[in-house]
């Protein structure tokens, strides 16, 4: 059986629940169903089949079975579409565009499941202490943590990688090439509390000072600076397509702070690549991506927010074609952008991303490792008022923290090593005149 595409949509009364057959198969018997089997199995569950296609949605809002199911289909479109009346009118129905959350019976499990029962079986109320903690924005979360970026306990001796730190000895299934394209060549062996502290030294390492000068100076294109990032908020076909293709697991998160930074750092690779290309990605697209990003390149990982701003600026200095500092923070307003416009567009992100890494060699693997469970993420856990707090969080930090001689890129002592060479090859040049003055006086 098949999944077909579909999309919800809704009015202050109504659902209305739009399937696209294609290839369906009536029935040649004469009763009224023609094939089709429709049903609501709770007021929030509706089930749908028709050789060969077959659909089961959990609803996020109540709706109203009145029995025989009312449906039109369109010729033109083969498409099925049902509408069905809310039970409380004016009720707004959210995530109705997170097709993998609405295939998928929501069965959260906590990670301190068993503080949970010790609580529940010592009568413990503290629904007042949960809500106070739901309200408290994510700002003042990283303000606490922004004093101390350390990798937890746990994490010190760990090998572990990927979204939220659940994969390990991913690469040792694979040829050594795998590990080639990363800057973590030894993602199996080396420590993660000391990715940090490599990832650090390699950028020193591989920073140029004389290609990071030219384009301080010498860029002034104004279409580049000028681009406006054009992020669509809905959905489109093959992003539907790959949602209701993505498989479905459970995800356990200790710490949903990283999670959330690590936005952050894949969307300002996104970013980059789109100004840079105009909208228009190109071959060099998951590079760009995969090379700015140290989540992806490094498997780091972020506890406050102006380590994941620095990071980004930090590697457009190093690594790209254009290394400017000017056009690192027009690639971090993007990304205020795109969080600001809300999960939809985001989602629509992280799936351009996706597909781009799925076509190239050994790139894809990031998929498995961070991009389809940040696409579930998305749809699932990603809080709307965490999203906010955190764009306000990033718009004081640009304006009031971030520096490009805060960037630990040694600019005083590059400059002054420039300089030096500068005025060794200006004498040698003035030596070379002498001499050759010499020789035709001669």
């Amino acid at each position: 059986m098949l999944i077909p595409r579909f999309s919800l949509s809704q009015t202050a009364t109504h659902l209305s629940i739009t399937i696209r057959c294609p290839y369906v198969k009536f029935s040649s018997s004469n009763d009224d169903t023609n094939g089709i089997e429709v049903d609501l199995l709770s007021s929030n569950e509706f089930y749908f089949a028709c050789k060969p296609y077959y659909l089961h949605l959990y609803l996020p809002g109540r709706v109203i079975d009145k029995g025989v199911p009312e449906y039109k289909y369109d010729i033109d479109t083969s498409s099925f579409c049902f509408n069905y009346e809310k039970e409380i009118a004016n009720e707004h129905f959210q995530d109705l565009d997170m097709i993998t959350k609405l295939l998928n019976k929501e069965n959260k499990i906590s990670s301190n499941k068993i503080e949970e029962i010790d609580k529940v079986l010592n009568n413990e109320d503290d629904d007042d202490d949960d809500d106070d903690d739901d309200d408290e924005p994510l700002w003042n979360h990283m303000r606490q943590l922004e004093i101390d970026d350390q990798p937890k306990e746990n994490l010190i001796s760990s090998y572990s990688y990927g979204f939220s730190h659940q994969y390990k000895e991913i690469f040792s299934n694979f040829d050594a090439e795998y590990s080639l394209i990363f800057d973590n060549q030894l993602p199996d062996t080396l420590p993660t509390s000391s990715i940090r502290s490599c990832r650090l030294e390699k950028e020193q390492f591989d920073f140029n000072y004389e290609h990071y000068l030219a384009d301080k100076h010498e860029l002034n294109d104004e279409t580049l600076f000028n681009y406006k990032l054009i992020i669509d908020k809905e959905l489109d076909d093959q992003d539907r397509d790959d949602l209701k293709n993505l498989k479905y697991k459970q995800l356990l998160i200790d710490d949903q702070i990283p999670i959330y930074l690590g936005l952050i750092d894949l969307l300002y690779g996104f970013a980059y690549d789109q100004r840079i290309t105009q909208g228009e990605p190109c071959c060099e697209s998951p590079w760009n991506i995969h090379k700015l990003s140290s989540t992806l390149s490094w498997f780091d990982s972020f506890t406050d927010l102006p380590s994941v701003l620095i990071s980004c600026c930090r590697r457009t200095l190093i690594y790209p074609l254009i290394r400017s500092f000017k056009l690192a923070r027009k690639c971090l307003l993007d990304v205020i952008e795109i969080l600001s416009m809300g999960k939809c567009a985001i989602l629509r992100c992280f799936l351009q991303m996706r597909r781009l890494f799925l076509d190239e060699e050994h790139r894809y693997l990031l998929n498995t490792l961070y991009l389809n469970d940040y696409c579930l993420w998305i749809q699932t856990e990603c809080q709307t008022k965490w999203l906010n707090s955190l764009t306000e969080a990033m718009k004081h930090t640009i304006d009031y923290e971030l520096d490009e001689n805060n960037l630990g890129l040694d600019f005083e002592v590059k400059n002054f090593s420039w300089k030096v060479n500068l005025y060794e090859a200006s004498d040698t040049d003035d030596d070379d005149c002498v001499s050759l003055s010499d020789e035709e006086n001669c």
